[in-house]
């Protein structure tokens, strides 16, 4: 099972923390060294792309210094064969997210995208690091090959399995946060507000994929764990649909293109809901990570293609962007092949990825029900699948019509000219898409998951059938839409997702807040109050006293008082029961 991401490994100097021995190590393997390879690519692409997007930005450095950041410490996560090094490459991405998305900290929306994503993803990590803590400390390791080694062992799967069972919760939780999963998807669509190479790192290469990385990492012990996976297999499903319906309705181009992020990585996520035990793996890491390679390399090109047109147009609203590549052979020939890829055409490396993934939960099917395992978890990942091919073919043809075809009366516009280096960056990213899955052919990632020539055609049909419905909507009716109808008000407020986190979540901490101030004020203050009134009395009572007494009235109150202490110690011993003479011998 650990196929995927087992290989070399070089040891790094590590040290022993109390009971906990911290050896760090990186995992160079066909597969590490392939998503690596796409990292570098894609973080290069950004930052070339950023020299002319942010010409004019006095922060373009510091930006691209967080890109660069950014980029290295995905590549810690990808190639790390130590948890703690893992965990340390997450937290990275999670603060350089902020840093991108709230880059232009002049604008309140940015401002709050960058806290929104930031508060999000920090909440789910509260559940990871302890997920994490769990998994280390009682293994007594950090290495990723001891800690499977001690979990798998009889006596700690014998004794430990629920616990194995939280801490693999605790991880998913965590990795949903991070993935925009639901309940946690609402943040990524806002963070569009950020610069569109950020945009193109967070949602191709890094951030969003992140947990995919992990989850290949935690496999053999995520085997083990059905309540981790049947809370995995839920969220997906639902998110992958959701998400291709929220893409269909935006008027927005780079909010179809967030939300299309939203259902794809809930796509390679879903494989691992799936993950079975022993041999009955059916390539659901490779084919996990095969979606994640290739999602990066075609939503790279197609943030980067609309960044470009968004500039020539104005905007990136459906109404400004209608025709906009019509007149621009380089932006046309990417936006089309990026949004094939996207739609899962055969041969580009979206629908080859694509395909093992949909695979993968076909066989699952065939295995359902055995060794206790849920028997509806890969009907309906399988099921959730399918229809979101369909929608995102759909929403796909879409896009490309409002972009490619246009009217001819908005089309009409003064042809801007491509610079060379962008030119370069899109051709490169357009290579990778369309030669990209000759990596999944040679065997990069896991073989297991090779699809039937018949699944072949069935996804092929799916796509025809979904690309013909979007074109055909396009053709009854204006395909661009100025976001007024009620539907699309509701797919732009992410179905008022804030709403609930604020009925949620927000409300009841300022009920308990509101709740904790009354109690401190009301009974604790009045004890406090109180007792300060009471020394304050008593002490203006004898400063008065003290004022009007004469120095025999002063010596008769210190007597009665000492009478009065002797009288009190009398009492008490004298009521005190006599000592037992067992005790004293």
């Amino acid at each position: 099972m650990r196929a995927a991401l087992s290989g070399r490994e070089i040891p790094l100097p590590g040290a022993e923390i109390g009971s906990v021995s911290f050896d760090p190590a990186l995992s160079l393997t066909a597969t590490t060294l392939t998503i690596a390879a796409v990292v570098l690519l894609v973080t290069l692409c950004v930052q070339v792309y950023s020299l002319w997007y942010l010409r004019d930005d006095p922060r373009r450095r510091s930006f691209q210094s967080t890109v660069t950041l950014f980029g290295a410490a995905m590549l810690l996560l990808v190639l790390s064969g130590d948890l703690v090094l893992s965990l340390v490459g997450w937290e990275v991405m999670g603060w350089c997210s902020y840093l991108l998305v709230g880059h232009d900290s002049g604008r309140a929306a940015a401002r709050r995208a960058a806290h929104k994503a930031y508060l999000v993803t920090r909440a789910a990590d509260i559940a990871l690091v302890s997920g994490v803590a769990l998994l280390v400390a009682g293994a007594g390791t950090t290495s990723l090959a001891g800690i499977t080694e001690h979990w798998q062992s009889t006596g700690a799967r014998l004794l430990g399995a629920p616990l194995v069972t939280w801490a693999l919760l605790m991880v998913v939780v965590g990795v949903l946060g991070k993935a925009a999963q639901l309940p946690f998807s609402d943040w990524l669509p806002d963070a569009m507000e950020g610069p569109t190479p950020a945009s193109a790192l967070i949602h191709a290469a890094t951030m969003v994929a992140a947990g995919t990385v992990l989850l290949a990492q935690l496999a053999p012990l995520l085997a083990s764990a059905t309540g981790a996976r049947v809370l995995l297999g839920l969220s997906v499903s639902a998110t992958m649909v959701l998400g291709a319906l929220l893409a269909a309705l935006q008027a927005d181009v780079k909010r179809l293109l967030a939300w299309s992020t939203v259902s794809q990585v809930a796509i390679m996520l879903s494989p691992f809901a799936l993950v079975g035990a022993g041999p009955q793996d059916h390539g659901a890491v490779g084919a996990g990570l095969a979606h994640m390679y290739g999602h990066a390399l075609f939503k790279a090109l197609l943030f980067l293609t609309l960044g470009w047109l968004a500039t020539t147009a104005g905007g990136t609203a459906a109404t400004r962007l209608t025709g906009a590549a019509r007149r621009h052979p380089v932006a046309l020939v990417s936006w089309a092949l990026g949004l094939a890829a996207l739609a899962g055409v055969p041969v580009l490396v979206g629908g080859v990825s694509k395909e093992h993934v949909v695979a993968v939960a076909l066989a699952s099917t065939r295995d359902a029900g055995r060794s206790g395992e849920p028997a509806w978890l890969p009907v309906l990942v399988l099921g959730a699948l399918l229809l979101t091919v369909v929608l995102t073919a759909a929403y796909s043809a879409r896009a490309f019509v409002v972009l490619a075809v246009g009217r001819r009366d908005e089309v009409a516009r003064t042809r801007a000219v491509m610079p060379p280096a962008i030119v370069a960056v899109l051709v490169v990213l357009a290579a990778g898409t369309t030669l990209g899955a000759i990596a999944i052919w040679l065997g990069a990632f896991d073989p297991a998951g090779h699809a039937s020539l018949l699944l072949l055609l069935l996804v092929t049909l799916l796509v025809l059938l979904g690309g013909a419905a979007g074109a055909w909507a396009c053709l009854d009716r204006d395909p661009v839409g100025d976001g007024t109808g009620r539907a699309s008000r509701l797919a732009a407020a992410g179905l008022h997702a804030d709403r609930v986190y604020v009925a949620g979540v927000v409300v009841p901490v300022l009920a308990l807040a509101r709740l904790v101030r009354f109690v401190d004020d009301a009974v604790i203050g009045t004890y406090v109050r109180g007792a300060g009134w009471l020394v304050a009395g008593l002490g203006g009572a004898g400063e008065v006293a003290h004022r009007r007494s004469r120095p025999g009235s002063a010596t008769l109150l210190v007597a009665l008082a000492l009478l009065l202490l002797l009288g009190a110690t009398l009492v008490v011993l004298l009521t005190e029961p006599a000592a037992s003479p067992g005790v004293l011998g």
